[in-house]
């Protein structure tokens, strides 16, 4: 499809959306989102035969939530750990907390007694909302949280005899909140924590402020959206940003129970989404008539190879568009919908409203157009630092600017680029290899279904690159030998980019957020399903390279 001329330049776009007023905190945009959208729904239940929740109905659940914590305990300036599955009471429990002015320090119902342990100790949880189901894990190291007594505990499902039975108290609280104390725009709501890919994860300190430029920026940028797949966790920062989008919008989250790669493409036709956020794998999948049936005005990419998002640019016939953005900063770059100039060619668009960036050397000083250097970030509402960790505050900033750990170049335009992770580049002899560059070029590569890239020693040369790759389903090492993936990689990237090694994986070690743990698959975590292939001296290792 033939996308409009963009009308409003970059510079007057940017103008008017920092020029309107913004709400007075999360509880307010709620209010104005009720008062505007009421009927319409806001939660749509993707697979579980349950009517939709209309954002009166959703404002109703939070005003009775706010009660319960209130009834609890719960304060401003209190820190409320929610250990909840994809509900909405998950939400909502996240909306009556800030209500409140309190913290939430959101928490993956999956997380092992030790992860927990960290989570509420390190974020000085004082009350928790957990899922009945996980109570075993709390058993297991409440007396190591010291803060967290057990008429502080409410589960949702199951009625417990030790502790609240939120599902209770919610019957019994009133439709109807007024915020006891005053809430700002950069009072804190969030402790959130960072994936921790390396080391334990840090506790970013996320306001309102945080919140309400995400969804202000993003339902500006790719306007007229009213159906938003949502299938990520809650305890993760997509569903709360999307929120917020919503919330400006009037549109509805689609929300399954959770992420299905293999029902993707159904419940997108099914559930008629118009806006879906699609990562490597499902780019990845193979072709099918299914891409066809569907009413999307916008597919969202988040650091995607050209070649991949050409792809389903082509097959789904609608905008792609790829933004970026942190944990810490929110987004601060992104493609517009009205302009279809960036596809394919790599880039993750232009600075958005209410952020500066710049290219800056290891000290901080800005680079000119066309060099590569380390993306810098600054603005209002960005995280005002990691929770009881002032070195690592310190370190990740260079003055006001963030320093993000991506390596990036801007074009003449505008338009950014990004490398790869400055920890991610492999140093082979004299050159630099970007692991992004050469996972988009093999991610091409139809039996793949996943890959991962990263350096191994090498007394000769510092470092070599190594390929870890998962077929898909059904197929083995016959059907992609190590010299078809050399092939594919020499058609498509320079000599001293080809993979010296490559390793076949079952599965990869995942983060919270469902990210590949390079760190962790370096260190010998994921399931090896053969050893290692030397294509130097086309020899298999039986343990893998790192």
């Amino acid at each position: 499809m033939l996308m409009e001329k963009v009308v409003e330049s970059d510079e007057e776009f940017r103008q008017r959306v920092e020029a309107e007023p913004l709400p007075k905190n999360l509880g307010a945009l709620l209010d104005d989102a009720i008062s505007q959208y009421g009927s319409s729904p806001a939660w749509v239940f993707v697979e579980q035969d349950r009517p939709p929740l209309s954002w009166q109905d959703l404002g109703d659940l939070v005003a009775r939530s706010a009660n319960s914590f209130a009834a609890m305990g719960v304060k401003k300036g209190s820190h409320v750990g929610v250990m909840l599955p994809n509900i909405p009471e998950s939400l909502a429990a996240w909306l009556a907390i800030a209500r409140l002015g309190a913290r939430m320090i959101p928490i993956n119902p999956g997380y092992t007694p030790d992860e927990l342990k960290y989570w509420l100790t390190d974020g000085d949880a004082e009350f928790l909302l957990i899922e009945s189901s996980k109570i075993e894990t709390l058993y297991a190291v409440e007396k190591d949280a010291p803060l967290l007594k057990r008429d502080r505990v409410s589960v949702w499902g199951e009625a417990l005899s030790d502790f609240q039975h939120w599902n209770g108290q919610l019957a019994e609280a009133p439709a109807n909140f007024r915020a006891p104390d005053d809430v700002e725009l950069d009072d804190i709501v969030n402790i959130q924590y960072t994936s921790g890919s390396t080391g334990w994860p840090k506790g970013c300190l996320l306001s309102h402020r945080y919140w309400i430029l995400c969804g202000k920026v993003v339902s500006e940028a790719w306007p007229g959206l009213k159906r938003i797949q949502c299938d990520l966790p809650f305890y993760y920062m997509g569903p709360l940003w999307r929120f917020t989008m919503a919330a400006f919008s009037g549109a509805a989250l689609c929300v399954p129970p959770a992420y299905s790669l293999s029902r993707f493409r159904e419940r997108i036709r099914d559930y008629a989404y118009d806006m879906a956020w699609m990562t490597n794998p499902v780019a990845m999948l193979e072709p099918d008539p299914i891409e066809q049936e569907h009413q999307l005005k916008l597919i969202a990419t988040f650091g995607m190879g050209p070649a991949l998002q050409s792809s389903i640019a082509k097959r789904y016939k609608v905008p792609v568009r790829d933004a970026f953005g942190m944990t810490e900063i929110g987004f601060a770059i992104g493609c517009r919908l009205n302009d279809d100039r960036s596809v394919g060619i790599g880039t993750c668009g232009k600075v958005l409203p209410f952020r500066e960036a710049k290219i800056a050397d290891p000290e901080g000083n800005e680079l000119p157009d066309g060099e590569i250097g380390e993306l810098c970030i600054a603005g209002p509402g960005m995280l005002q630092g990691y929770y009881k960790k002032p070195e690592a505050t310190k370190a990740a900033f260079h003055g006001e600017w963030f320093r993000t750990g991506d390596l990036a170049r801007r074009d003449s335009e505008g338009f950014f680029y990004i490398v790869g992770r400055i920890k991610d580049m492999i140093r082979r002899s004299a050159e630099n290899i970007s692991v992004t560059e050469v996972e988009s070029a093999l991610a091409t590569i139809p039996e793949v279904e996943d890959i991962a890239v990263h350096g191994v020693k090498d007394e000769k040369r510092g470092e070599e690159v190594k390929a870890c790759l998962i077929l898909r389903s059904g197929l083995t090492t016959n059907d992609l030998p190590p010299e078809k993936v050399l092939e594919h990689a020499r058609n498509h990237l320079a000599r001293f980019k080809v993979p010296r090694y490559i390793q076949y994986y079952s599965k990869f070690p995942r983060t919270g957020s469902n990210k590949i743990a390079k760190k962790r698959l370096q260190d010998g975590e994921g399931e090896f399903i053969t050893g290692t292939y030397d294509s130097a001296t086309g020899a298999w290792f039986e343990v893998e390279a790192r």
